[in-house]
């Protein structure tokens, strides 16, 4: 879709301190990724699944990492490259540990992209690498940085512009962190204990 925003969430992570895959731990009857792709899907033109394997069964494309283990930064150039093949402009990405992010994080990365390359969300001081608006037309530049050696997305910053627009008026999260994030049982525990007031 050309000019289009594609969604892609990024669920090819290894899960070591959740000790199994925490894409498909299980929330109000849903599992999580299941959580962020409905929460997604609404912003966008088109979501797809950045996974290993469709074990979640979404029922989104899944666009497998280009080498497994290499972390987010490789999901997205498997992301942006299948992005500038359909001819979308822009990429979304979004945690899979992530359930409840704003409803509105495309709109406000959109509105702070301009004139730069990317637009990462920040809250309370803190940057969600992962919840992210990049161009397509960014993707040559994150290749060959990948190619040398870069794997951490914080680093994207050193070789794209970004905008960090700030979501810290949203509260709307375990604690008041709208992008309170599942890497432990403990954190899974305590987004449970949120999540019951939700329904």
């Amino acid at each position: 879709m050309a000019g289009g925003t594609l969604g892609v969430i990024l669920a090819g992570g290894a899960s070591k301190r959740f000790g199994t895959n925490k894409a498909l731990a299980v929330v109000d009857g849903r599992v999580l990724v299941a959580h962020v792709a409905a929460r997604a899907a609404p912003q966008l033109d088109l979501l797809v699944l950045n996974s290993a394997d469709d074990t979640a069964q979404t029922g989104l494309t899944v666009i497998p990492d280009l080498t497994a283990g290499e972390g987010p930064l490789a999901g997205w150039i498997a992301g942006l490259r299948w992005a500038k093949a359909e001819g979308f402009a822009l990429m979304a990405t979004f945690a899979c540990d992530t359930p409840h992010f704003p409803a509105d994080t495309v709109r406000r990365l959109q509105a702070a992209i301009t004139g730069v390359d990317c637009a990462m969300a920040r809250h309370d001081g803190q940057v969600h690498h992962t919840f992210a608006l990049v161009r397509t037309s960014a993707l040559s530049r994150i290749e060959e940085a990948y190619a040398g050696g870069m794997r951490r997305l914080r680093a994207v910053g050193g070789i794209l512009s970004c905008a960090l627009p700030d979501f810290s008026d949203n509260r709307d999260g375990p604690g008041g962190d709208a992008f309170f994030n599942i890497n432990t049982r403990d954190d899974l525990a305590v987004f449970e204990g949120w999540h019951g007031h939700l329904r």
